[in-house]
C-alpha cells in the first residue's frame, strides 16, 4: 500500500502542463558550472580562478584548493539544483561518489565504491547518530532540504573524525549553527511538484540577528517536508521481465524535518546551540505492504573561544547527542523490529600558533552508543559502543608548496548483551604535498596508514533482517582492517581551460564485507556442506532451505585491493552577456579480493558531458551521463546492465529589489531509461525512477 493512502498532504501544489515548457531548456542558453564554480561568472582567460570556498569541516579553515586530501564541495546554484530526497540521490553526480538505494526513501553515499561505516556522515561536523550504517534500508536522518553546502572528503579522513571513516566524510552544513551573526531579517522558503510519483516538496526558514556579525545574537528556525507515493518505471520491476509494470508497487515516501536554535557572539568567542526533529516514513518495495516509520530527537551545541590560552588561536567544542528510532512494520498495523540508538559526538579542537615553521590542530574526540533492535527479527544484539581518540594535524610552508602530517589513536570497545566484549586499539597516520608547478598548476600526492575496527553488525549480527529478506551473520573473531592508500593528482584551477585528474590504490589488510554463501549449510554453520552456485537460502529460523525466503549472507574478512581514477574538464565556450560552460567527466573504481575475485556491489566506471549557461536572470544546464555495464561482480551476484540519464534544468530569476525569487523547470532521466543500480541490494527488483519532470520556486530575502 503507497503511502499516500496512509498519510494526508504535507504540501499540495497544483499541477501544470510542462511538456512546452521543457522544450526551453533546450532552446535556451543553458547554464551549469564545476562544483563550487556555479555562482561565479567567468570573467576572462586571465583571471579567471575557482572561487574560495572555505571547508569547514577542516579546523583549520581552508580552502578546497588548498587540501592536500581530495574534496568535493557542492554549494550555491549547484547544490540547489542536485537537491534531491536524499543525501545519497543529491550527492551521486560527483566525482567519485554514488550511492546505494532501497526504493526512494533511503540512499547513503558511496566514496569509490565504499560505504557503510567507512564512509562517515556528518551534520556540522558531527555525527548523523542514525542507523544507516547498519543497513542499507535505514536512510541518513540529515535532511538535504535544510543544505547549504555539501563537503566531501575522499579517502581516508581518520585523523580529525574517527578511524571509522577509513573511505572518507561527508560533511553536511547548513544554518542551525551560525558562525556569524546576520543583522536584521532573512530567510528563504521554496516549493515544488514533481511528475512521477505526484511528489510535492517545499521549505522554509527564517533568522533574526540583534547586533553586529562578531557581537551579537543570531535566532534561526526551520522546517522542511516531502511527499510522494508510488514512483513511474518504463518496464518490469523485475531484471527478469516480472513483477508491475509501469509502476513500482509500494515505494512512496513521507518526511517532515524541522529545528530551531540560537548562537551568542562576543569578542572572545561565542556558543550555539539548536534543537531538530526528523519524521520520516517510506516503503521497502521488495515486500508489498512493508515499510519504515523512523524518528530522530537532535540535539546540538558548539562553543568557540579565542586565543583562550597562550599559544592557542582557538579552542573549539561539538558536541551531539540523539534519541533515534525506527520501526519496521511488516504492514500498517503490524509492527516489527524496533530499532533504538541513543548516541553522542564530542570533538574538542585547538588550533595552535606557528611553532619552528609548523601550524595545525590536535585534540580529543569521545563517542558513546547505546544501541538495540527488538522484536521477532532482532537481528542484532543490544550493544554499547564507546570509543576515545586523540589526533593531531600539522602542515608547513615551504618554498615549492607544503607539507602535511598528521597521527591519530583511538580506543574502541563494543559490548553486547550476553556475548563477548570487543576493545580495539586502531593507529593511523597521513603524509601529503602539494606542489606548485608555477601558473596555475598543482601537483598533490597523499599517502595514509589508516585501521578501522569492526562495528557492532558485521561482529554480532545472527537473524532475519525482514527489509532486506536476508538472514544475516556476523563474526566476533573479526581483526581491525589496515589500509595503505596512496593518491597523486594534478590540476590546472585557473583561466578559461581548467582540469583536474586523480588516481589512487589502496590495499586493505583483512578488508570485512557481507556476502552471500554458498554451502548449503544453516546460518550457525551446521548441516552437511554442499555446493550448486547457487545462493543458499534459509528459513525465518536459519535453517537451510533452498526455497526459503531469506537469501543468507555473512561478514567474513580477506586481503582486497581498491583503486581507480578520477577527472574532469571544464572550458569557458562562451564569455560576456551569454556564458557558456562545457564539462566533461568521468571516474571508474574497483575492489577485487588479493586472489584476483572482484567485490560485490562496487560502483560502475561512468562518464558525462555538462553544458551550462546564462544570460541575465535567465539559466540552464544539460547533463548527459553514462553509467557502465557492471559485469565485475563477485560470485552468486549478478550483473547489472549500463544506462544512459539525460537531465536538464531551467531558471528564471525575477528582478526584485528585497528578495531573489526564481522559477525553475527540472528534468531528470528524461530519456526515461531503466536504471539500476549495481550498488543496491535490491537492484533486481527495483529499477530507478522512470522519466520526470519537477516544477517549482525559491525566494530569498535579501
Amino acid at each position: 500500500m503507497s503511502l499516500l493512502f496512509r498519510r494526508s498532504a504535507f504540501i499540495t501544489f497544483g499541477r501544470s502542463a510542462v511538456s512546452g515548457a521543457l522544450s526551453l531548456a533546450f532552446a535556451a542558453p543553458v547554464h551549469s558550472a564545476l562544483a563550487a564554480d556555479t555562482d561565479t561568472q567567468v570573467a576572462s582567460a586571465d583571471t579567471s580562478t575557482v572561487p574560495e570556498i572555505i571547508v569547514t569541516a577542516d579546523p583549520l579553515a581552508r580552502a578546497a584548493d588548498e587540501l592536500t586530501q581530495p574534496v568535493e564541495i557542492l554549494s550555491g546554484d549547484e547544490l540547489d539544483r542536485h537537491r534531491g530526497a536524499s543525501i545519497g540521490e543529491t550527492l551521486e553526480r560527483q566525482l567519485g561518489v554514488s550511492t546505494t538505494d532501497f526504493g526512494r526513501g533511503a540512499g547513503r553515499p558511496l566514496i569509490r565504491g565504499q560505504g557503510g561505516p567507512r564512509v562517515l556522515v556528518l551534520s556540522n561536523g558531527v555525527s548523523s547518530m542514525d542507523a544507516s550504517d547498519v543497513s542499507t534500508d535505514h536512510d541518513v536522518t540529515i535532511d538535504p532540504a535544510h543544505a547549504t553546502q555539501i563537503e566531501v572528503l575522499k579517502g581516508p579522513a581518520t585523523l580529525i573524525y574517527g578511524s571509522a571513516a577509513s573511505a572518507g566524510v561527508i560533511n553536511v552544513v547548513d544554518d542551525r549553527l551560525a558562525s556569524s551573526v546576520t543583522p536584521g531579517l532573512s530567510g528563504e522558503a521554496g516549493a515544488g511538484y514533481g511528475s512521477n510519483g505526484d511528489e510535492r516538496f517545499g521549505n522554509a526558514s527564517v533568522g533574526y540577528g540583534f547586533g553586529e556579525s562578531d557581537n551579537g545574537t543570531q535566532l534561526h528556525a526551520d522546517i522542511a517536508g516531502r511527499r510522494a507515493g508510488d514512483y513511474d518505471i518504463p518496464g518490469y520491476a523485475n531484471a527478469d521481465g516480472t513483477g508491475s509494470h509501469g509502476v513500482l508497487a509500494n515505494s512512496g515516501t513521507r518526511k517532515d524535518s524541522g529545528s530551531v536554535s540560537a548562537a551568542q557572539f562576543w569578542d572572545g568567542g561565542s556558543l550555539a546551540a539548536s534543537f531538530s526533529r526528523v519524521l520520516s516514513t517510506y516503503d521497502l518495495p521488495v515486500e508489498e505492504t512493508a515499510f519504515i516509520d523512523m524518528s530522530q530527537s537532535r540535539w546540538d551545541i558548539e562553543g568557540r573561544l579565542n586565543h583562550p590560552l597562550p599559544g592557542i588561536v582557538s579552542l573549539r567544542l561539538r558536541s551531539g547527542y540523539n534519541d533515534y528510532e525506527h520501526v519496521e512494520f511488516e504492514a500498517p498495523g503490524e509492527p516489527g523490529t524496533r530499532f533504538e540508538n541513543q548516541q553522542s559526538d564530542t570533538r574538542l579542537e585547538a588550533v595552535h600558533e606557528a611553532f619552528a615553521g609548523w601550524r595545525g590542530v590536535f585534540g580529543l574526540q569521545y563517542g558513546h552508543r547505546d544501541f538495540s533492535a527488538i522484536g521477532e527479527e532482532a537481528f542484532v544484539p543490544p550493544t554499547i559502543s564507546t570509543g576515545l581518540g586523540a589526533f593531531v594535524v600539522e602542515e608547513r610552508p615551504v618554498d615549492w608548496g607544503k607539507l602535511e602530517i598528521g597521527a591519530r589513536i583511538d580506543r574502541n570497545q563494543s559490548k553486547p548483551d550476553d556475548l563477548p566484549t570487543r576493545s580495539f586499539t586502531p593507529v593511523s597516520f597521513s603524509a601529503g604535498t602539494t606542489v606548485n608547478l608555477g601558473g596555475d598548476y598543482h601537483l598533490k600526492a597523499y599517502a595514509t596508514r589508516s585501521q578501522r575496527s569492526p562495528v557492532t553488525e558485521e561482529l554480532y549480527s545472527f537473524g532475519p533482517h525482514g527489509a532486506t529478506e536476508t538472514f544475516e551473520r556476523g563474526n566476533a573473531d573479526l581483526d581491525m582492517e589496515t589500509a595503505n592508500n596512496f593518491e597523486i593528482g594534478i590540476d590546472k584551477h585557473a583561466g578559461r581551460l581548467q582540469w583536474r585528474a586523480n588516481v589512487y590504490y589502496e590495499r586493505i589488510n583483512d578488508y570485512i564485507f557481507s556476502q552471500e554463501t554458498d554451502q548449503g549449510l544453516n546460518a550457525d554453520g551446521s548441516g552437511t556442506a554442499s555446493s550448486d552456485g547457487i545462493a543458499d537460502r534459509v528459513d525465518d529460523e536459519g535453517n537451510f532451505d533452498p526455497n526459503g525466503e531469506l537469501l543468507l549472507v555473512r561478514y567474513r574478512h580477506a586481503d582486497a585491493n581498491f583503486y581507480g581514477v578520477e577527472g574532469e574538464i571544464s572550458y569557458a565556450l562562451l564569455q560576456g552577456p551569454i556564458n557558456v560552460q562545457s564539462r566533461l567527466f568521468g571516474d571508474a573504481a574497483y575492489g577485487e579480493l588479493s586472489g584476483g575475485d572482484d567485490l560485490p556491489r562496487m560502483t560502475p566506471m561512468r562518464f558525462g558531458l555538462g553544458l551550462t549557461a546564462d544570460r541575465g536572470p535567465l539559466s540552464g544546464s544539460l547533463d548527459l551521463i553514462r553509467i557502465a555495464r557492471q559485469d565485475r561482480v563477485a560470485a552468486l551476484e549478478t550483473e547489472t546492465d549500463g544506462y544512459t540519464l539525460l537531465n536538464a534544468d531551467l531558471a528564471y530569476t525575477l528582478p526584485l529589489s528585497n528578495a531573489s525569487t526564481s522559477i525553475y523547470l527540472r528534468g531528470r532521466n528524461l530519456l526515461d531509461e531503466e536504471a539500476r543500480r549495481s550498488t543496491s541490494f535490491i537492484k533486481d527488483e527495483a529499477p530507478l525512477p522512470g522519466a520526470s519532470v519537477i516544477v517549482g520556486f525559491e525566494v530569498k530575502l535579501l
